[in-house]
Formats: structure tokens, sequence, C-alpha cells
């Protein structure tokens, strides 16, 4: 990475966000390296599409459906130019398959179910839900998402544990009325298992994560009284590949030293 090519792209963005001018292809690709890591601004603002982005290392001459950071309108996303062992990147991958066969139930079917069910549990995958769960926890919480909030936790225990095997369990409740207002909070726990190498400044993080997601659906009124029907559980799981290479001194990282949920 080079201070002339950085300079040179941000003074481009910014005239982007301005005027709307667009930026010149030769400004993209000029430098030491025809590939870059996606950034966000890590707020609410950032779109979805594009904290799916975040963290992830693409090239200019094969944009993701979303195009290039700063061509969308009003996208304030950074590309930094990537140089092997030395830009930082770090991001999950759905290994799950989140398709369902199953139709998606409404919150008219989850009150059915607490007064016709005799209290059986049901999973996110038979009621249609897992992927909007999955997304909305990975994505979708907070200013964030949660996937980029465990990669800086991720990180952190990578640096405290060092070169070896790495497990790290974490767990919180969340907020999925988004998804349908039946859910309300659920918890979502997980474990990752992986390994850390040492690569001289940088530690080289590789491993997949599991999540099991758990609520019980009760009081349909939003009442407190639970009126004839029977409680009944909602789980549901999956798994995502983890990727990173981060920069051993925290001080100087963009990942880790954040809050824990």
């Amino acid at each position: 990475m080079t201070i002339t090519y950085t300079e040179a792209y941000r003074t481009a963005f910014v005239e982007y966000l301005r005027r709307g001018t667009p930026i010149r292809l030769s400004l993209k690709q000029a430098g030491i390296t025809d590939q870059y890591v996606w950034r966000t601004r890590r707020d609410e603002r950032v779109r979805r599409s594009h904290r799916i982005n975040d963290g992830r290392v693409f090239s200019w001459s094969d944009p993701p459906v979303t195009g290039h950071p700063g061509e969308d309108y009003n996208c304030r996303c950074e590309a930094v130019p990537f140089v092997a062992g030395e830009t930082e990147f770090g991001f999950h991958e759905f290994t799950t398959s989140l398709a369902s066969s199953y139709d998606r139930w409404s919150n008219r079917d989850f009150i059915r179910h607490y007064y016709n069910g005799g209290g059986r549990a049901v999973t996110l995958l038979e009621i249609g839900h897992l992927r909007e769960i999955a997304e909305q926890y990975a994505y979708g919480d907070g200013a964030e998402g949660a996937f980029r909030r465990l990669a800086d936790q991720i990180a952190d225990e990578a640096r405290a544990s060092g070169a070896g095997a790495l497990s790290y369990d974490f767990g919180a409740p969340y907020d999925f009325g988004d998804v349908a207002f039946s859910h309300g909070d659920g918890v979502v726990r997980g474990r990752f298992v992986g390994r850390v190498d040492d690569r001289g400044a940088m530690l080289r993080i590789t491993g997949e994560t599991t999540f099991e997601f758990s609520d019980i659906f009760e009081d349909p009124l939003d009442i407190g009284i639970e009126a004839g029907g029977t409680p009944y559980p909602i789980t549901g799981d999956w798994t995502a590949r983890f990727s990173a290479e981060v920069v051993k001194d925290a001080r100087r990282s963009e990942y880790g030293g954040v809050g824990r949920k």
C-alpha cells in the first residue's frame, strides 16, 4: 500500500460524496495491488449488503454484487489496498444452508401453535425463519451486526492465547422483533473452534463457529397472562467459517477491544 494511492483514492472518494463525481477506474487500479479489503464505518447508516462485505478481500477486476466501495449512492465505505501479510481482514462465511422448504410462519401461526400445539417444540427451519434469524443476528443487530463484533472478540482471544489451538464461547440475548413480533428477544450462543498461526507482526486465524438459537414462545398477547395455551420452545442452529489476519498489537488494529455481546 502506498500513501500516494491511498490519498488519491480518498480525494476522489470525497469528490464522489460531495458532488457525485464518478471515481476513475485508473485511480482504483493504481498502486501495487489489484485487491482491496472492504471496510465500513461500523454504524447504523451502513446498509446491510455492505455489512456483508465488511472485512472481505475483493479484486478491482471482479467486484461484488454491490459494486465497489463508494460506487453506490451515499456509500461511505472504504477500499483499503490489500497487501498480503500486512493488511488486516476478517469475516464469517455461512457454511450451513439457510434455505427452507417449509412455509414461513406468520404471527398467527405462532399463536395457533400456542393454543393447539400442546407445547411441541419447533425449529427455525420448519417454521421458515432460519435464514432471517441468522442474517438478522449476523448483519442486522445493533450498529454493525454480531458477526463484526464476534470478529473483534475472536481477535482479542487470539492475541491472548498466541499460536496454537483456539476456542471461544459466547452468548447473549438479541432482539429479533424485526423478523417477527412473536420472536421478540431470543438467545444466541455459540463456540468458535480453530487455530492461530504466528505470521510475524500478524496473526492468522482460521476455524469454524457454531451458533445455537433458543427462545420460548409464551404470552401471545404480551400482557403477562397465558390464557389457556401452552408455551413452547423455538430452537435453531447454523455454522460459519471464520478467516482473518490481524495485527498482533491491538492498539494498531481494526479488530478487537470492543463490547462482548
